[in-house]
């Protein structure tokens, strides 16, 4: 008997560290551009992503403050040249995982473009964001990994924050 709870144990603590070392995308990508120098990620804390909206003089958006806090992580990627190709890598990464990631939401600018992708459990409950974003005015590429609790209004405020701003620009 304390040899089957042992095996047990054993199972379910690997099957444990199996789920914690599955990786976000930004991992995936950045494992695809390992050698490549024009390709940059920064992990943003939440307790620093608080901070930012802390900040005197930051817009204080209530909604998007208490989003803010039911991330886990963000991880932004960065490309100055070839914004383009990176943009096509990018999303044929997420398109060849469709068991794990749906797409949501594309955008579209006189210079610039993106689309939202989702990663959900099986419950529909959004744990992860990533949004595309090219200038090919600039000839740049943005990443944005969002990882946690993400619900629909983050996701719309979003993406009108974003939509808004390419507008301007």
């Amino acid at each position: 008997m304390r040899r089957l709870l042992c095996y047990i144990a054993a199972m379910v603590a690997t099957v444990a560290a199996a789920a914690q070392t599955s990786l976000d995308f930004a991992s995936k990508f950045m494992q695809l551009c390992t050698e490549d120098t024009a390709v940059h990620c920064v992990t943003i804390s939440p307790s620093m992503m608080e901070q930012l909206t802390k900040q005197p003089g930051a817009a204080r958006d209530e909604a998007m403050a208490e989003a803010i806090e039911k991330l886990k992580s963000a991880r932004i990627i960065t490309a100055s040249v070839h914004g383009a190709d990176y943009y096509k890598r990018a999303e044929s990464l997420l398109k060849d995982n469709p068991q794990r990631f749906r797409h949501a939401q594309d955008y579209r600018s006189a210079h610039a473009y993106g689309t939202f992708y989702v990663r959900q459990t099986t419950s529909g409950d959004t744990v992860e964001l990533v949004m595309i974003h090219t200038d090919t005015k600039a000839g740049s590429m943005v990443i944005v990994n969002l990882t946690g609790d993400i619900d629909r209004d983050f996701i719309r405020s979003l993406t009108k924050s974003i939509a808004g701003r390419t507008a301007r620009a």
